[in-house]
């Protein structure tokens, strides 16, 4: 099937647990969640809950039913399909949207509990910025932006990732800033990150925060899709 080896490596393996019909079926949907993700993440969540009820016990779709749940918003299945797949692959994955589920279900306290019991040396450049983000607003929606600013500047001063995610947790810091009330450190980290009004269309520098302090600007302180398949159009 053209389609089932379009996936990775890793996943076709996995799906041979598996008859060949129902694995070919179950791939096809798993192809549509990823073409759908970033575009229709609701119809891509439906093709994952379709593949979920035909293949419930591979890790690779219950993984792809958790991110597909936690990209439409549906957070309390995103983190039941997210701790399934770990069970199942004996893989600590995904971490980072654990913690945002529960942020975003109003669960503080768990979400900074997911988050502090992640083992840094099992988190690559980019993991550890996207938890600080979630942290960050976390505290922020706990009442502690302080907190929430302080986590985010020691994410950027230890970023070495790429270019793309650093802007994004320098987004993060302008959000801080502008919700401690200093709008106008919040503006100039805009203008910096591309985010802001430009003089001229020269490519703008990310600084850093230890940059900053240089030049004075470093602050004071569903349900289930079982009996029919989605459409895929």
């Amino acid at each position: 099937d053209v389609q089932a080896r379009s996936l990775e490596a890793s996943a076709r393996r996995e799906l041979r647990a598996l008859g060949r019909a129902n694995a070919e079926n179950v791939a096809r949907h798993l192809i549509m969640v990823q073409r759908l993700l970033d575009t229709d993440p609701e119809l891509a969540y439906r093709h994952a809950r379709y593949a979920v009820s035909h293949a419930g016990r591979v890790a690779v779709v219950r993984e792809s039913a958790g991110i597909a749940g936690y990209l439409a918003g549906h957070y309390t299945e995103a983190l039941r399909d997210i701790r399934a797949a770990r069970r199942l692959s004996g893989l600590n994955m995904h971490c980072t949207i654990e913690a945002d589920c529960e942020r975003g279900l109003g669960r503080y306290r768990q979400a900074l509990k997911v988050a502090e019991e992640v083992d840094p040396d099992q988190l690559d450049d980019l993991e550890e910025a996207e938890l600080a983000m979630v942290v960050s607003g976390v505290r922020h929606e706990m009442g502690e932006t302080e907190l929430g600013l302080v986590v985010i500047e020691e994410a950027i001063l230890m970023f070495r990732g790429d270019r793309e995610t650093l802007r994004r947790l320098h987004s993060v810091r302008a959000d801080r800033l502008e919700e401690l009330g200093r709008v106008e450190e919040a503006e100039a980290v805009r203008v910096r990150i591309g985010e802001g009004p430009q003089e001229d269309e020269e490519e703008i520098e990310v600084y850093d925060v230890a940059q900053e302090t240089d030049e004075g600007l470093q602050e004071q302180g569903p349900q289930e899709v079982a009996d029919e398949e989605p459409s895929a159009g």
